[in-house]
């Protein structure tokens, strides 16, 4: 048993946090035992009086196969796709490169703070087999999915539908555990045939499995989805299909009318909210109040390689930037990397937060020389994200960090 004495910020609801100063996190090798005023404390203790506890953060949208494009620029998604996205995934197809790829991206998570990631691969059954082999070997904890694309794609990396298909439900049914899980992953309406996501859709009803795919992030792409299969909204050819859901996690959703929120609202689907990429690919401003009105569920992910950084910190940051008008609070900042995306992932029993009896996964951030420790403090980490180095990661009561 460990015991951490510190100070902890502990993610309610959007709106609320506890600012529990002075306390002692208990834990083992797997879980959190007590959270406990020092006060109250005996026994022996290390000292991080001088750091905060925040629970592991989550990503909930992001691109392994892109990491090594993050600041490749085109000025939109379909251009930028072509000339970066759809070449470096080839790359894939070798598993050396997808294996250093994957070391690479992983340890630089660790560095960040993240303890799971909901993850997109190159659309190569080895690269995702090795991605899940990687991510086990060094303690991470994921969803992972094969991206999934039968048309409308490169020579290389456009497959059949029973390519994509078949190698997506062996891979659910072979990772299948509470830590490395599979996620559906169709890439997006213009890439994925009406069987392909139909008979995805279907399969995961089924099996209760996760979705995730990408919806409305670019005027031309959304142009273009209208005009493949002769829907009225991008979100009815979702609809049709049988992907949304529960369980869908749909990334960026930024030009939707109000008939498509109202399709969201009633599926129960889930937005992946990506602010930093949207602005770098200037795809358009996220409807966050629209979102709120209609009750749809949303938290952030980083959409490395559009998105600039693996720094969830930092997209809570743009959370607030990329919003013209509405202010975002530095607890639903928190909350949008921590407790909100695992109540979407389903696990808000096991990780976002810090309480007993939850897996111990938690990040130590020491604030810059000078900085006093308060409630306030919260809201520099989400500010001044770069200003705060990171200490110590534990996943699962593990000591993960990663030096250098």
């Amino acid at each position: 048993m460990k015991h951490f004495r510190s100070n902890i910020f502990n993610p309610i609801s959007p709106t609320e946090v506890d600012f529990l100063a002075d306390h002692v996190l208990s834990f083992d090798a797997e879980k959190i035992h007590a959270i406990t005023p020092f006060a109250n404390f005996s026994g022996a203790w290390e000292d991080y009086r001088e750091h905060i506890i925040l629970p592991g953060l989550i990503d909930l949208h992001v691109h392994l196969s892109q990491y090594r494009i993050r600041g490749m620029y085109e000025p939109a998604l379909l251009p930028w796709l072509k000339e970066h996205v759809f070449p470096e995934e080839m790359r894939s197809s070798d598993p050396d490169y997808a294996r250093g790829l994957s070391q690479d991206f992983y340890r630089a998570l660790l560095k960040r703070g993240t303890t799971f990631s909901v993850i997109y691969t190159a659309p190569f059954r080895q690269a995702a087999d090795i991605a899940f082999e990687v991510a086990r070997e060094l303690g991470i904890r994921a969803k992972i999915g094969m991206t999934m694309m039968d048309m409308n794609s490169p020579e290389g990396i456009l497959h059949s539908t029973d390519y994509a298909l078949k190698h997506s439900i062996e891979l659910f049914e072979k990772w299948d555990s509470p830590n490395l899980g599979y996620i559906f992953s169709p890439r997006f309406a213009p890439t994925c045939s009406e069987t392909l996501m139909r008979e995805t859709g279907k399969y995961a009803a089924e099996h209760k499995a996760f979705i995730q795919t990408h919806l409305s992030e670019n005027i031309e792409e959304t142009r273009w989805v209208k005009q493949l299969f002769g829907q009225e909204t991008y979100t009815e050819v979702y609809a049709d299909y049988g992907i949304l859901g529960p369980r869908t996690i749909l990334g960026h959703a930024i030009h939707l009318a109000d008939t498509e929120l109202d399709l969201l609202a009633q599926s129960g689907s889930n937005i992946a909210h990506c602010p930093d990429s949207n602005f770098y690919l200037k795809s358009g401003e996220y409807p966050l109040k629209r979102m709120e009105d209609k009750g749809i569920a949303f938290a952030l992910g980083s959409d490395v390689g559009a998105g600039t950084t693996l720094n969830m910190l930092y997209h809570a940051k743009q959370m607030n930037f990329r919003q013209s008008e509405l202010p975002v609070l530095p607890a639903q900042m928190l909350y949008s990397i921590t407790l909100g995306s695992a109540r979407i992932l389903e696990l808000q029993d096991r990780i976002g937060s810090l309480n007993a009896n939850k897996d111990a996964d938690f990040v130590l951030l020491k604030p810059p020389q000078g900085f006093e420790i308060g409630m306030h403090t919260l809201s520099q980490v989400c500010f001044l994200s770069e200003d705060f180095e990171v200490s110590k990661i534990f996943v699962q009561g593990q000591d993960r960090t990663v030096e250098g």
